[in-house]
C-alpha cells in the first residue's frame, strides 16, 4: 500500500514537472473591457522575457467561460506567434479569492471564541466540583452552630447559582457561535464549489529570433455579462428643460473582478446574426390532387398524380422567416466613460453613468374627470430622438422627489416623448350631471335618453396653468342604436373613437366651466348594454 502511494505522489510530481518544464507561466493584466448588450470583450497584455528559439507561454488567469473562436492573441517583439491553444489545467492551484480569505479569517476568529468559551465552562464545572466535593463543615466532635450553617448554606447557594447561571450563560453563546461557525462554513463551501474549477490557459507557442521581451496582447468573449440601460428623468421646475440621465447597469460573472479599468459601453450584440439574408426562387404551382392506393395489409398510401420533381431550393416564407429575426437593424454605438470602473464578478447589476442630456420640455396639465378628480402634469419631451438611446426603464424625478417609473422605447415612431409627472392637487376637475337636461323622451317605438355633464375646472395655484380636457361619449355599434352629439362647448370630437378635447387657459385663482349633453336613442323594447 505504502508502494502504491509514493508511485502515485511521484506520478504527480513528476507530471507537473514535465507539464511545466520549457514552459513561462504569466498571469496577463485585464487592461480594457468592451460590455456588449449581451457578453463582453475582455483584453489583457503581458511582458514575456523570451530566449532565442521556441518558447512556450502559457497564460493563466484568464475568464472561465470564454468562446474560444474569438481568442485572438497578438504580440510585438522579435518573434513570431507559431499558434495558440486553448486548454484547462486541473492542476495548478487557483488564486485563492478575496471573500474566500475573509471567510476563512472569520471561521478562524469564529473558531477561536468557541474554544475560550468551551474553556470557560470547564474552568466553571471544576470550580463546582471543587465545592461539592468539600460541603461537609462538621464532624462527630465538632459540632456546627446554627450561625455558622446558616453562613455556609447562604455561601453555597450563592456561589453554586452564580456558577450555574454562568455555565448557562456560556452555553447559550457557544451555541450562538456554533450556529456562526455553521453559517460561514456553508457559505465557504458553495463559494469553494464555484471558484474550484480548472484553470483556464491559453498556450502560446512563440519563435524568437533572439533573447529579449515581447508583449503579448490576449483578447475574447465571455457572455456572462452584459449592459441593461436605464435612465433618471429629472425636472427642477417647470418651463425648465428636463435632464436625462443616461446609465447602464452593468453586470459579469466572468470568474474574476474587473478592478479600476477602461469599461466601454457598445449597443452591438455578438450573438446576433450578422450574416446577409438571401433570396431563393419563389415558385408557384398548382395543387396536385392525390389518390390513394391500398396495399398489401389492407393499409392505404397517399400518392401523387404527377412524377414533377421538386425544387431542391428551402420555401421562401421559412428562409424569410428565419433570417428576418437574425438581421441587425441599426449600426452599434459606443460609449467610452472618462473614468475608470471596478465591476465585481458577482453577477449583479453595478450602474455606470454614461452621459447627461438636457431635453427640451413643453409642460402640460391634463385631466380625465370621468376617471379622476386631479389634473396631471406631463412633461412632453422634443428632439430626444437624437441621443442614441435604447429601450429601457427610466425614474421620474419632479423638484427633487421621486414620482414614479416610465418605459422609453425609441422604435416608436412619435417625435415627443410624454412622461407623467404626477398628479397636482392645486388643480382641481369636477364632473358633475346636471338634471335638468337629463330625460328620457317616448318617441313611438323609440326611447330618446339626453345626458347632459358639467366639467369644472379650478386653478388654486398662483400662476395660469394650460390644461387638457379629455372627455367621451358612447360609440354605437348597432344601425338602431343612434347617439347624437348635442352640446361640446366648443371642444374637438372625434367620432371614430368618440373622444372629446378641452384646451383651456385658466387664470390663477380662476375657474372654467364646459357643458357636455348627447343624447342616445334606442327601440325602448330593448335594454343597452355599456350605457
Amino acid at each position: 500500500m505504502k508502494r502504491i502511494l509514493l508511485a502515485v505522489i511521484a506520478f504527480a510530481i513528476v507530471s507537473q514537472t514535465i507539464f511545466a518544464s520549457g514552459e513561462v507561466i504569466v498571469k496577463p493584466n485585464l487592461s480594457g473591457v468592451k460590455v456588449f448588450l449581451r457578453g463582453a470583450e475582455l483584453k489583457q497584455n503581458a511582458k514575456v522575457k523570451l530566449e532565442k528559439g521556441i518558447n512556450e507561454v502559457v497564460l493563466t488567469g484568464i475568464a472561465q467561460n470564454i468562446d474560444r473562436n474569438s481568442i485572438n492573441v497578438s504580440g510585438k517583439g522579435d518573434g513570431v506567434i507559431i499558434s495558440v491553444v486553448q486548454r484547462f489545467d486541473y492542476m495548478r492551484s487557483p488564486d485563492k479569492h478575496p471573500d474566500v480569505k475573509a471567510l476563512e479569517d472569520s471561521l478562524e476568529l469564529l473558531n477561536k471564541l468557541f474554544a475560550m468559551k468551551q474553556n470557560d465552562s470547564d474552568v466553571l464545572k471544576y470550580e463546582l466540583d471543587l465545592i461539592l466535593a468539600n460541603k461537609s463543615i462538621g464532624n462527630e466532635k465538632i459540632g456546627v452552630s446554627v450561625a455558622e450553617l446558616q453562613k455556609m448554606s447562604e455561601f453555597y447557594r450563592k456561589k453554586i447559582s452564580e456558577i450555574k447561571s454562568q455555565l448557562l450563560q456560556a452555553s447559550l453563546d457557544s451555541k450562538k457561535i456554533q450556529k456562526n461557525i455553521e453559517r460561514v462554513n456553508k457559505q465557504l463551501s458553495e463559494l469553494n464549489i464555484q471558484l474550484n474549477k480548472p484553470s483556464n490557459e491559453v498556450a502560446v507557442s512563440i519563435s524568437a529570433k533572439a533573447s529579449g521581451t515581447f508583449d503579448l496582447e490576449l483578447s475574447y468573449i465571455v457572455y456572462d455579462a452584459g449592459w441593461v440601460p436605464n435612465y433618471n428623468i429629472r425636472v427642477e421646475k417647470i418651463n425648465s428643460p428636463a435632464q436625462l440621465n443616461y446609465i447602464a447597469n452593468v453586470y459579469q460573472n466572468s470568474g474574476f473582478d474587473w478592478d479600476d479599468v477602461d469599461v466601454v459601453l457598445s449597443t452591438r450584440n455578438p450573438n446576433r446574426n450578422n450574416t446577409k439574408p438571401e433570396l431563393y426562387p419563389w415558385y408557384l404551382d398548382f395543387v396536385k390532387p392525390i389518390s390513394f392506393q391500398r396495399e398489401k395489409g389492407g393499409m392505404l398510401k397517399a400518392v401523387s398524380m404527377d412524377n414533377m420533381v421538386q425544387a431542391a431550393a428551402p420555401l421562401a416564407t421559412e428562409s424569410m422567416a428565419d433570417y428576418y429575426e437574425a438581421v441587425e437593424t441599426q449600426l452599434a454605438v459606443e460609449f467610452t466613460p472618462s473614468l475608470k470602473y471596478s465591476i465585481p464578478s458577482d453577477n449583479k447589476q453595478h450602474s455606470v453613468a454614461i452621459k447627461d442630456y438636457s431635453i427640451k420640455a413643453d409642460y402640460e396639465y391634463y385631466a380625465v374627470p370621468k376617471l379622476d378628480n386631479n389634473a396631471f402634469l406631463v412633461a412632453l419631451l422634443t428632439d430626444w430622438s437624437e441621443f442614441n438611446l435604447l429601450p429601457g426603464e427610466a425614474n421620474i424625478y419632479f423638484e427633487n422627489s421621486y414620482v414614479g417609473k416610465t418605459h422609453i422605447n425609441p422604435e416608436t415612431t412619435k417625435d415627443t416623448l410624454a412622461v407623467s409627472l404626477g398628479r397636482d392637487e392645486n388643480v382641481s376637475v369636477s364632473r358633475e350631471q346636471l338634471k335638468d337636461f337629463t330625460e328620457d323622451k317616448f318617441l313611438s317605438s323609440d326611447i330618446e335618453r339626453t345626458f347632459a355633464y358639467e366639467i369644472k375646472i379650478k386653478n388654486n395655484k398662483k400662476g395660469a396653468v394650460k390644461l387638457t380636457v379629455e372627455e367621451q361619449i358612447p360609440i354605437s355599434q348597432h344601425e338602431d342604436i343612434v347617439v347624437q352629439m348635442i352640446d361640446l362647448s366648443g371642444g374637438k370630437y372625434n367620432k371614430e373613437n368618440g373622444e372629446l378635447k378641452w384646451t383651456v387657459n385658466v387664470d390663477a385663482g380662476k375657474s372654467v366651466v364646459k357643458k357636455l349633453v348627447f343624447s342616445v336613442r334606442h327601440p325602448k323594447d330593448k335594454q343597452i348594454q355599456g350605457l
